[in-house]
């Protein structure tokens, strides 16, 4: 029988190894942060021009390290252009985010350098950006700006941002803590948990998503037009500014009639008012967060989770040195080189005995 060199079993190894890893998930990670820092996050919707103003809290002593303009769009629609503070952005400087099977996608720009340009080293004010024009008007329900910053006043987080498009059966993503979690009541920790959806009407209609943790019910009625009108080209909603990380009081109460029993922002630290154990636990290593969309026809375009903790999503988590956190692009070809020369290194002891 032959026996496979080392590089034939290393090129197999890597072969099974990049066709999953490297595969497109609904909602994957964009961008991960660890360090001392935190997030502002911020939506708005409407078929005015201009369309309105999307905000900015960076405090005094700050640096922007990642900012992200997302645009939301109705059925089958396509982008021309979004007009950001003045600057134009063509549909072929965004990166689309995929459609799901009702036509509904969105998409995503770096705007990093433009934000950081405006914002310097931070302010105790609100920055003002506005969004000048949407192109086509009717057919884009809105804009989100997340904005990462770093801050030596800050506490140590892990900031992730997912993004993508919702598969309405079911998305699931796991989060892997550096340590096991002693106290989630404890002073100062926090888990807060943001999600962006776009074309969810709850004004009359029953348009919600629902999210679990660990199995546990967190909210069913996830969705609807807070940030933006309720008509095509409004139906924007992205926790952050002005939201309460309170979580819904009861969390299989659905949204329809009621835009802010559900705020998209939530604190994992907390329970709520049918269970108030914290959704996270002590001694956690790992959780689970699923969403589902029943009604088949809303899109969670972005996940974004605040931990006061250091933590990798659907990986390890980084070293505790201060190491930079690989780009996500790079995660499966990172984890099949270090399962190539685990490979070579095993045959090549076998040839020594």
């Amino acid at each position: 029988m032959k026996i496979a060199a080392p590089h034939q079993l290393a090129a197999l190894s890597l072969s099974l190894l990049l066709a999953p890893a490297l595969a497109h998930a609904s909602l994957g990670l964009a961008y991960q942060f660890n360090g001392n820092g935190n997030w502002s996050i911020d939506g708005v919707g409407s078929n005015d021009t201009p369309v309105g103003t999307l905000q900015a809290y960076v405090p005094v002593g700050s640096t922007i390290q990642k900012a992200f303009l997302y645009s939301s769009l109705t059925p089958s629609q396509t982008l021309g252009s979004v007009t950001f503070d003045g600057m134009t952005y063509n549909s072929g400087s965004f990166t689309s985010l995929g459609s799901n099977p009702y036509g509904l996608g969105a998409y995503r720009i770096d705007v990093t350098s433009q934000v950081a340009a405006k914002v310097g080293g931070g302010s105790a004010s609100r920055f003002d950006f506005l969004v000048n024009a949407e192109d086509p008007n009717y057919g884009i329900d809105g804009e989100a700006l997340v904005v990462v910053y770093s801050n030596p006043t800050e506490s140590e987080r892990t900031i992730a941002l997912l993004d993508g498009y919702s598969v309405a059966s079911g998305d699931s993503f796991n989060v892997n803590l550096g340590s096991p979690l002693t106290d989630p009541t404890a002073p100062g920790f926090e888990a807060l948990f943001s999600l962006g959806i776009g074309y969810s009407y709850q004004s009359g209609s029953d348009q919600s998503s629902q999210v679990n943790v660990n199995g546990r019910r967190l909210t069913s009625s996830a969705g609807g037009e807070d940030d933006g009108g309720s008509y095509n080209g409004g139906l924007i909603t992205i926790g952050g500014l002005d939201d309460s990380a309170t979580n819904p009081d009861d969390p299989n109460v659905h949204g329809n009639d009621n835009l802010r029993y559900d705020d998209e922002l939530y604190n994992l630290a907390l329970g709520n008012a049918s269970n108030p154990a914290p959704f996270l636990s002590t001694g956690l290593t790992s959780f689970t967060v699923d969403t589902q969309n029943p009604s088949g026809d809303d899109n969670i375009f972005f996940a974004g989770l605040n931990l006061t903790a250091r933590a990798g999503i659907n990986q390890p988590p980084p070293p505790p040195n201060g190491s930079p956190v690989p780009e996500p692009s790079t995660y499966g070809l990172l984890a099949a080189a270090a399962l190539v020369g685990l490979v070579a290194r095993r045959r090549l002891k076998s040839f020594k005995k």
